[in-house]
């Protein structure tokens, strides 16, 4: 069975930053000067962080420091009080909210116009909305800032995929993970464009690679036990789902290929048990593979 569903999507590097400005203006108008209206000096590049704060309770961590995507929406509220107009903005579209977040992207132009992740955020906004053309210039924008700019480069990749144009989104996720080899997301994206063609022997080793400092995270597990039924390595890609906690049996993107891989080891009655336990999907794919694992494993649909 060469059909075969491939965990999770690409992912967005969000790339926040954090200036640690929290100054307000308390100042009455009697003590308002000429000095208050000079426009504020742009921050430079040194002066943020371009990571997210570590959320110990993720369910995926590996990649959480780089992007907000990974977060859940109860994880996005948790840190939406954050004073960071950066991270407001991200999480802003996140949540679809693109109207206010364009409004914030406005407002703090002078401020952060020379910081590469203003303009990576403002292009991830256009993305999510449709607006590819429009996420292409201000990807740009950022490279344009600064040059091989790994959040740009990487999401110029995910664009691409879009477009389903992976030739090009191939050599935009090479060129982010060779500009920076600490960076997790190229490499993750990188691994999923080789296990999407069956090149398993170069998506392992990026998975392995990046579960060795976040050996829970359960969307990296899903992608490298994937990689192993692919390859025909079902005792290994068993192994794997075993660190993977059960009650996540139940998600299609991750049972299914459980299913299969019970199924291949001449386990019918466990892949039965854990075929019965999905979720029925809603998604037009998932339900297309629902169907073509069910005839499969000889289960009832």
């Amino acid at each position: 069975m060469k059909k075969l569903l491939l965990a999770s999507t690409f992912i967005l590097i969000s790339a926040c930053s954090s200036s640690g400005d929290k100054r307000e203006s308390s100042k009455k108008p009697e003590q308002i000067t000429k000095a208050d209206f000079t426009k504020e000096a742009p921050l430079t590049k040194n002066e943020v962080r371009d990571y997210y704060i570590e959320n110990p309770g993720a369910l995926n961590p590996a990649l959480e420091d780089e992007t907000l995507d990974r977060y859940s929406m109860e994880e996005l509220e948790k840190i939406a009080d954050e004073k960071d107009p950066l991270v407001i903005m991200a999480i802003r579209c996140a949540k679809k909210d693109f109207n206010k977040a364009f409004i914030l992207a406005d407002q703090i132009f002078q401020k952060y116009q020379k910081i590469p992740s203003y303009w990576n955020l403002i292009a991830n906004c256009h993305l999510m909305q449709g607006s590819q053309r429009k996420a292409l210039l201000f990807y740009n924008k950022a490279l344009e800032v600064t040059p091989n700019y790994v959040p740009a480069l990487n999401n110029i990749g995910v664009l691409y995929t879009f477009q389903n144009d992976d030739q090009k989104a191939f050599l935009a996720f090479e060129r982010a993970n060779k500009a920076s080899a600490f960076s997790k997301t190229p490499r993750y994206n990188l691994a999923r464009l080789y296990l999407k063609y069956g090149i398993v022997d170069k998506s392992i080793p990026l998975f392995k690679g990046i579960l060795s400092s976040s050996q829970n995270d359960i969307q990296v597990l899903n992608s490298l036990a994937s990689a192993y039924v692919i390859s025909g390595d079902y005792k290994e890609a068993l192994n794997v789902y075993g660190r993977i906690p059960k009650k996540f049996y139940e998600q299609p993107s991750l049972g299914l290929n459980l299913a299969l891989t019970y199924f291949y080891l001449n386990q019918q009655k466990l892949a039965l048990s854990v075929f019965d336990d999905i979720q029925k999907p809603n998604d037009v794919q998932l339900r297309e593979y629902y169907s073509i694992v069910a005839s499969k494993i000889g289960a009832k649909k």
